[in-house]
């Protein structure tokens, strides 16, 4: 059975995790669906200022343990984990808020300081943390995930660019525990399963040149650790993980095939749909 508490650990002195129990993929409001556990993830940077990438519910202890690391500057949030971005601000209104393009039409409640709608204009230049972070914009995946690289400690952080399937940190023994089809996902979403690949590709890519782009400028990078949203963190291994969920972009043709193309033309419908 799923634990009801936030489990918050210090993955390094710079980064400190905010983990929790939360189910995915749930039709018709059943809410116990897929369990794929949610993650929030808190950087110190150089100047002691604090970035906060893909907020969830704001807890008291969640509260009280970024209020001990010095508040909250920076507010990071995609078009899949930007429910809980109000409540932080309410709490450290002056923290900037980060959004990707779709953000400022889906949440017109929330005051958006930058939305991240140009590679060539990116947050960390922006804002003044480049030193700390460098990141990718994926305009190619269905909800513009922002692939997270934070160089001191060589650590990738992501939304939903990949899982790490099953969760142990927030559940009692495993998510795999919480029900058969929370099992089987778990069976399938990791970096070294097909059905990654095959998740990534097929459902959520809706233009494979920018997903290509994309990928080989992460894979660039010198990553050890990988901190997703749903799963658990990676503490070795980052690039080669990274490579096995993204094969079929780093390695595939440079052009996409007409099923690609026709492909990419119904997600980006789908996204439109999303962004609703």
């Amino acid at each position: 059975m799923a634990t009801t508490s936030t489990v918050i650990r210090d993955v390094s002195p710079t980064i400190t995790t905010f983990t929790t129990p939360f189910n995915r993929f749930a039709p018709l409001g059943f809410r116990k669906f897929v369990a794929v556990g949610l993650r929030a993830t808190a950087i110190v940077l150089h100047d002691s200022r604090i970035l906060l990438l893909n907020p969830i519910q704001l807890e008291d202890s969640v509260r009280d343990k970024l209020t001990d690391l010095g508040g909250v500057h920076f507010i990071a949030a995609d078009l899949g984990h930007h429910l809980y971005v109000k409540d932080y601000l309410s709490v450290w209104p002056s923290a900037k808020t980060i959004g990707v393009p779709g953000l400022e039409r889906k949440r017109k409640d929330i005051r958006w300081d930058f939305i991240y709608s140009n590679r060539r204009h990116p947050p960390e230049d922006v804002f003044d943390f480049a030193e700390d972070v460098e990141t990718v914009l994926f305009e190619g995946f269905i909800t513009f995930c922002v692939a997270w690289y934070h160089k001191p400690s060589k650590t990738l952080l992501q939304s939903d660019l990949m899982m790490n399937l099953a969760c142990t940190e927030q559940y009692d023994p495993s998510s795999s525990d919480a029900g058969i089809l929370s099992r089987e996902f778990a069976k399938r979403a990791h970096s070294s399963s097909i059905w990654s690949r095959r998740l990534v590709y097929y459902v959520a890519t809706t233009d494979y040149s920018l997903m290509r782009r994309d990928a080989k400028r992460v894979a660039e990078w010198d990553i050890q650790r990988i901190i997703p949203c749903h799963g658990d963190t990676l503490e070795d291994g980052g690039n080669e993980a990274w490579a096995s969920v993204y094969e079929w972009f780093l390695k595939g043709r440079p052009k996409p095939s007409f099923f690609r193309r026709v492909a990419d033309s119904i997600l980006k419908v789908a996204r439109r749909v999303f962004l609703m």
